[in-house]
């Protein structure tokens, strides 16, 4: 079984507005997680709660009441929540996960509305829509529809073999684009960028590795072996990129109505951190000068840099630009190994055997 893989950047095509894109053309990003809202207020919606927690004060006088998230099961032990007090719509989890064995693809933004909005119908609930664009003096432009307070995107890549993939977590956890720094778990199977962030948080993982630790839980035993062979074979590296809402709200993506697939391509081009991989084009030291190639040797046996400050931000960055390599990320236990071959990182697709038999 081989995957589909296609030349990363990818050169994405428009999609025609309001028609959901059939999945053999689906796009390598997809949506991994969605937490989204509606507000309705004429009200008269079916109630979907879990049931509701009571607020009191220290006289035990009721304050206010708030109605709990419904926890929807669905086959294959996948669960999402789905929240109406009668006026609000609220929906969070990740329907690529939702009546499937596991959530190796995802699907494209469009197709992820749309199957969230089947699933309301089955509680009786209308679907989120973009609604109208509405222009104020006080509050600035906002929408009549859904706003979006989370999403996930992600893309699979495939780099050939596990020995490669762990070679690509390893490069990641030196490396970061912007002020993330890489920060690679005890398992080295997974490297965490803005931990703690209120506005984007990033992370890339071995695809199989997850999978055998989520298999022996509750939720995960239903996932092939075959598929975690396959995506151990392949080299399968996932990156996830979670856009919170300070970020939506910032970027003017924040109402259903602003976001399009074209929109989240590109913030997703810009932010991941495989930016940095493909600008590696050094495979030796040959291009530094002698005092950066001095600095980049005593980091590599923990010792203490040695020059002035100025010196060694001035090495510091000489040495990003020319082989990749952070100085300032702290050295991993692990020596320090200049990349000595190409690793040919490519994004993949579902490939039809995939879709056929897990959705």
């Amino acid at each position: 079984m081989t995957g589909q893989v296609l030349d990363f950047p990818i050169r994405y095509k428009a999609e025609v507005q309001g028609v959901v894109p059939e999945l053999e053309n689906e796009w390598p990003m997809f949506v991994d997680w969605l937490t989204i809202r509606q507000a309705y207020p004429g009200g008269g919606l079916p109630l979907v709660a879990e049931g509701f927690a009571t607020h009191t004060d220290l006289l035990d006088e009721v304050q206010f009441r708030t109605v709990k998230r419904f926890q929807c099961e669905g086959s294959f032990d996948s669960t999402m929540y789905i929240r109406c007090d009668g006026n609000v719509v609220e929906f969070h989890g990740n329907i690529a996960r939702w009546s499937r064995q596991d959530n190796v693809f995802g699907y494209g933004w469009d197709e992820t509305i749309r199957r969230v909005n089947r699933v309301l119908g089955t509680h009786q609930l209308p679907p989120f829509v973009a609604g109208e664009r509405c222009r104020f003096h006080d509050t600035g432009v906002v929408w009549t529809g859904a706003r979006v307070s989370r999403v996930d995107i992600t893309t699979n890549y495939m780099t050939g073999s596990e020995a490669d993939a762990q070679r690509v977590i390893h490069l990641l956890g030196q490396h970061h684009v912007g002020r993330q720094r890489g920060s690679v778990t005890p398992d080295g199977a997974t490297v965490i960028f803005g931990t703690g962030s209120k506005f984007v948080y990033g992370k890339v993982y071995l695809k199989h590795v997850e999978l055998i630790n989520h298999r022996k839980t509750k939720h995960g035993k239903h996932v092939d072996q075959e598929v975690i062979d396959w995506c151990r074979d392949l080299g399968l590296v996932r990156e996830e990129i979670e856009l919170k809402s300070r970020f939506l709200t910032q970027n003017e993506l924040c109402w259903l109505g602003e976001i399009s697939v074209d929109r989240l391509h590109r913030i997703y081009r810009e932010r991941s951190q495989f930016k940095r991989l493909r600008e590696l084009e050094v495979k030796d030291t040959s291009n530094l000068s002698a005092g950066a190639r001095g600095v980049l040797a005593r980091y590599e046996q923990g010792e203490p840099h040695g020059v002035s400050r100025s010196a060694y931000y001035r090495y510091r960055r000489e040495i990003l630009q020319t082989s990749g390599i952070d100085i300032s990320v702290p050295r991993n236990v692990e020596k320090v190994v200049l990349p000595v071959r190409v690793i040919e990182i490519q994004a993949l697709v579902a490939p039809e055997w995939y879709r056929r038999k897990y959705g």
